[in-house]
């Protein structure tokens, strides 16, 4: 039972990389009862993620940032919080491509004030993560189509957005590196900048993945600049012991 959670879990780091420092995910799920703890730090934020694979097939999310004060664009230090929740309801044969959905809420700007926090947004979003292998897995390709829903203290219609991502990632280039590059961004209401973030991850095990990348607006506007990140993951808590 634990090779083969082990390999379950190879399985889904060659497959996903937004748990560490990119936007886009894939389509897996973590097997049964095995968590994941993310911690990253960069030129713009740091960030916290953890995960729980509570039942088959979902994961349940928690994530943190800290944005880190930027005095060129006049903008204090804050932080987000989010809970959000993955279902994987479809995958090929092979457990090389499928289709998930994301849910979430939070992402919410909260500026100490007068000792008090005073919360600036709420957010409520979706996104529908597709993985398709390409030339027999050398390549990963990610798309991940989603919404949000926008709400500022004080203005009950909300701002909407569709949001746009897509990852490739390519695989026996350097043995045991993943190349990655993604870009994504949303339309409408809620418009944020098309951004790109591109890296290296080293995979040597299954159980903690370290990963480097780079990132700004398309435009050339400063964004997330140089990020470095490790992932770990746990063993499968929930799953009994086999005699």
């Amino acid at each position: 039972m634990k090779r083969k959670v082990e390999v379950l879990i190879s399985l889904f780091i060659s497959q996903c990389t937004a748990a560490q420092q990119f936007n886009t995910d894939s389509y897996l799920a973590m097997p049964h009862g095995v968590g994941t703890f993310v911690l990253t730090a960069g030129q713009r934020n740091a960030t916290y993620n953890n995960s729980f694979s509570l039942l088959p097939k979902w994961e349940f999310f928690t994530q943190a940032l800290v944005y880190w004060e930027d005095k060129a664009n006049e903008t204090p230090q804050y932080f987000t919080l989010s809970v959000y929740a993955k279902y994987m309801f479809k995958e090929n044969q092979d457990k090389t491509g499928g289709a998930a959905i994301f849910i979430g809420l939070g992402r919410t700007p909260a500026y100490y004030r007068s000792r008090e926090i005073r919360n600036f947004q709420r957010t409520i979003w979706t996104a529908f993560p597709i993985t398709l292998p390409l030339f027999r897995n050398t390549i990963s390709w990610d798309i991940m189509p989603g919404a949000t829903l926008n709400f500022d203290d004080g203005n009950n219609r909300g701002a909407f957005g569709f949001t746009y991502t897509a990852r490739v990632a390519v695989y026996k280039v350097i043995p045991k590196v993943a190349i990655v590059g993604e870009i994504f961004g949303t339309v409408g209401a809620a418009y944020s900048k098309p951004e790109f973030k591109t890296g290296l991850r080293w995979e040597p095990n299954s159980t903690i993945i370290p990963a480097i990348t780079y990132g700004a607006a398309l435009d050339g506007t400063k964004t997330s600049g140089l990020e470095i990140g490790v992932m770990i993951f746990t063993p499968p808590f929930l799953k009994r012991p086999q005699p």
